[in-house]
C-alpha cells in the first residue's frame, strides 16, 4: 500500500536487427527499454501508454514527486508523475539519446532525437551522416527520408532540436 514499484531495465542488444547484435546503435531496438511504475491505490492500474516520450532520466524525478522530497538540481530528467495519473496530459515533444561508440575518440558519436512520430540520427562521420525515419509508416527504420523534400520542414525541427540539445 505504501511502495512505488518501478520496473526497468538496461537497453538491449540488437537482436540481429538491422544485422546489429550489439548496442553500437540508435535503431529502436537497442534504445527502447521497458518502464512500468505501479503504486496500488496511486496509480491506474492496468493502463500501458506508448504514447509519452519518456527516458530513463526521468525515473529519479518520478520517484524524489512521489516521495515527496527534492529532486538534485543537476538531474534533468522530469517527473512522470502527471503523465502517469493522467495519461490524457500532453508530453514533451522529443527524447534524445546520444553514442559514443570510442571512448577515447568522443568526436565520434551520434545523436537520436525521437519525437512522436519521427526519428532522426546525426553522426559526426559515415556515408549517412543524418537519417530521418517515419517510425509511424516504417516501424523497421528502412527508408532514410533526410534527402526527401517533402520532409525538409521535419527535418530542419529535428535539427534544431539536436542543435539545442548540443548547446549549438
Amino acid at each position: 500500500q505504501d511502495t512505488l514499484i518501478v520496473f526497468t531495465s538496461d537497453h538491449g542488444e540488437g537482436m540481429a536487427a538491422h544485422q546489429w547484435i550489439v548496442k553500437l546503435s540508435l535503431c529502436e531496438n537497442p534504445v527502447s527499454v521497458p518502464l512500468i511504475v505501479s503504486w496500488k491505490g496511486m496509480t491506474p492500474s492496468g493502463v500501458s501508454d506508448e504514447n509519452h516520450l519518456v527516458s530513463g532520466i526521468d525515473i529519479l524525478p518520478t520517484i524524489c514527486d512521489y516521495a515527496s522530497i527534492p529532486c538534485p538540481d543537476e538531474v534533468t530528467g522530469t517527473s512522470l508523475r502527471p503523465y502517469i495519473e493522467k495519461p490524457t496530459l500532453s508530453g514533451r515533444e522529443y527524447v534524445t539519446a546520444e553514442l559514443y561508440p570510442d571512448t577515447k575518440d568522443l568526436g565520434k558519436m551520434a545523436i537520436m532525437i525521437r519525437s512522436q512520430r519521427h526519428k532522426f540520427i546525426r553522426c559526426s562521420e559515415g556515408t549517412n551522416p543524418e537519417q530521418l525515419f517515419d517510425m509511424r509508416d516504417d516501424p523497421g527504420e528502412i527508408r532514410n527520408l533526410a534527402g526527401q523534400a517533402h520532409m525538409k520542414t521535419i527535418l530542419k525541427r529535428h535539427r534544431r532540436w539536436a542543435d539545442d540539445y548540443l548547446g549549438h
